[in-house]
């Protein structure tokens, strides 16, 4: 009976191995609340902007919207945001050098002290939290609790000749490994003096932040390491944590533990892609689970207008749930000042106040993915059934504005119109920039597409505009004409469609029976605004059995008006994350079963064994 019930232990251990070994996702390895002292919510709060004090400072009236959950009445109702890091812009300091390392104009001593001078200005920044958490935890007649601060080291940077300055009477040359730890230390003392000195009711020092996103690997980089250690080691004696906000897959992401690091968050860094990795938010949780670490949340102004942006956003919200991130440490990028979930709070746009009441949810871990699929926005997309024939071929286009700026509009190649990218940034190098000072003869912007020969069944015609309304970008006018031609020199003019318009982008469409052309014009006028940005004008083949036989006409609009569908491949996205979530599901029911059956058994053995002896007695 012995030899038994080992036997079946030993198949239920077996068992139980298979379904482990198999892809199943446990959530064990990201790390909970308590290694930032019970904080999970930790938002990044923006400051020192000296050319910029408005962008730069903080005050109790900016930062409502985040120590409490408003409604739409600017009403109290919880708690949000538990913990704020406070950190410097992409900006420069007082000896112009960027505040992030920049090896080729690095910090100088002024900046420093600049820097940490701002961070405790008078009734701003971390004075205003005092005010605004105070405020709230009396509206909320809540007495006990505490907002957690995490304030910034900035990189001791060297570069050959630079001349640091001096930091408490003492001068520093970084080239010096000893006077890189003195900085270190003096930004961490000082910062501490300061905080303690101000004698703050309603706040918490949690610890410190290490400002450069990666581990500097170049030739000063090998020291890197010690200076990781010293800080950790330092911080920790005086009981304070050790923060760390990485790029995606930054250096030093899979072996922060061992650089003394207490809470990492990993950045994923999809939001800004220009073309759009749908798989990197869960490739990003994959990591943060493997190498314990939380997800940061990313967005940026564009998601308030933009529903592309806005469903990125969502893609992030939708990932943290799948994997648990929400129940993990949380770390949010929401801009500088005036920053994306203060405008959201106070929007009277619908879509652009949920970005807050959805943030809400997912801090407190209770958004669902019912609250994510309701919320998703419609966005402009290419009919994939259609063959664009046009793309890659070659065209000739008004010239794109260029002044010299290092912006990535202007870096063209001269494929933008026909490389079928579709635009999605503000100004990205996939825009193709027609300007109002710069016309064809005619007083008309235009694009001419060569497709190599003559085709006898194009069928689907489309222009693609952005309309997002900044930096002086609009649409055209509604006057977009279609022209063919067979030689390049006699056109005859096929469609005159009208302007529609989904989210920040508009677009023409023209759909009909099949006609004869090598080359296909699409010809435009300017509208208000100084630029129109163009981002594809595409020629296709398709099926058009749905258009009635009346005879190809001009006047677009007596045919069937196209409207938008929804986007192919963000529902194919969705549609994968519901079907990996019913996997799931599907595997954690094995996993239930297979336990319940091993425990079955294992009863009815101990079961058998037990009335066994009790028969031979």
């Amino acid at each position: 009976m012995k030899k038994l019930l080992s036997i079946t232990i030993c198949i239920c251990m077996m068992m139980l191995s298979l379904v482990i070994a198999s892809d199943v996702s446990v959530n064990a390895a990201m790390p909970t609340p308590e290694v930032m002292e019970g904080y999970e919510n930790l938002v990044l709060t923006y400051t020192h902007n000296p050319k910029r004090d408005d962008y730069g400072r903080h005050f109790p009236d900016d930062l409502k919207p985040y120590v409490a959950y408003l409604d739409k009445n600017g009403k109290a109702q919880d708690f949000f945001f538990d913990s704020y890091l406070f950190l410097p812009c992409m900006s420069y300091g007082p000896s112009s050098a960027r505040l992030h390392y920049d090896s080729t104009n690095p910090t100088k001593a002024i900046d420093w002290t600049n820097y940490v001078e701002d961070t405790f200005y008078q009734g701003a920044n971390v004075d205003a939290l005092e005010v605004a958490f105070g405020e709230a935890k009396k509206e909320l007649n809540d007495s006990s609790r505490k907002a957690g601060v995490v304030l910034t080291i900035l990189y001791p940077g060297v570069e050959a000749g630079n001349k640091f300055g001096s930091l408490g009477g003492k001068d520093l040359d970084f080239n010096n490994i000893e006077d890189r730890k003195y900085a270190i230390k003096w930004i961490i003392d000082e910062q501490l003096r300061l905080f303690n000195e101000r004698g703050y009711e309603h706040l918490d020092l949690i610890g410190f932040y290490w400002l450069e996103e990666y581990v500097n690997s170049g030739a000063k980089g090998s020291v890197d390491k010690e200076l990781f250690l010293y800080t950790s080691e330092y911080l920790h004696s005086k009981g304070l944590k050790f923060v760390w906000i990485p790029w995606f897959k930054a250096t030093g992401y899979s072996y922060w533990k061992s650089l003394g690091i207490d809470a990492v968050t990993m950045q994923p860094n999809m939001y800004w892609q220009e073309k759009l990795d749908d798989k990197r938010v869960e490739n990003c949780l994959n990591e943060c689970v493997k190498f314990g670490m939380g997800l940061e949340l990313e967005i940026d102004g564009k998601a308030l207008n933009s529903g592309e942006y806005y469903n990125r956003y969502l893609d992030y919200l939708e990932g943290g749930i799948k994997f648990g991130a929400d129940k993990s440490i949380k770390m949010y990028y929401q801009d500088g000042k005036t920053a994306v979930f203060y405008s959201a709070c106070y929007s009277n746009d619908e879509r652009a106040r949920s970005i807050y009441d959805l943030t809400y949810k997912y801090s407190k871990g209770i958004l669902t993915q019912s609250d994510i699929d309701s919320n998703r926005s419609d966005t402009f997309s290419m009919d994939d059934s259609v063959d664009w024939i046009s793309k890659g071929k070659p065209y000739v286009a008004t010239k794109a504005y260029s002044d010299g700026t290092v912006i990535d509009y202007q870096d063209n190649d001269g494929k933008e119109l026909t490389d079928g990218v579709i635009g999605i940034s503000d100004l990205g190098s996939e825009w193709h920039a027609f300007h109002k000072s710069i016309l064809d003869s005619d007083g008309r912007m235009s694009v001419t597409i060569d497709l190599g020969e003559v085709r006898n069944d194009l069928t689907h015609f489309m222009a693609h505009f952005s309309n997002i309304n900044l930096y002086g970008i609009g649409s055209p006018t509604d006057d977009v004409q279609i022209l063919i031609s067979e030689d390049g020199e006699n056109y005859e003019l096929l469609a005159t469609p009208k302007l529609q318009y989904v989210d920040i982008i508009s677009y023409v469409k023209y759909v009909c029976k099949p006609v004869s052309a090598r080359y296909v014009k699409f010809s435009l006028i300017n509208g208000k605004y100084n630029f129109v940005f163009c981002s594809e004008a595409l020629v296709g083949v398709g099926d058009v059995s749905s258009i009635p036989d009346d005879p190809v006409t001009s006047n677009a609009e007596s045919l069937p008006e196209s409207t938008p569908v929804s986007n192919p491949e963000a529902n194919e996205s969705i549609g994968s994350i519901n079907d990996d979530n019913a996997n799931e599901t599907d595997n954690n029911t094995v996993v239930y079963v297979v336990i319940g059956v091993c425990v079955a058994v294992a009863v009815a053995v101990v079961f058998i064994v037990i009335k066994k002896k009790k028969s031979c007695k």
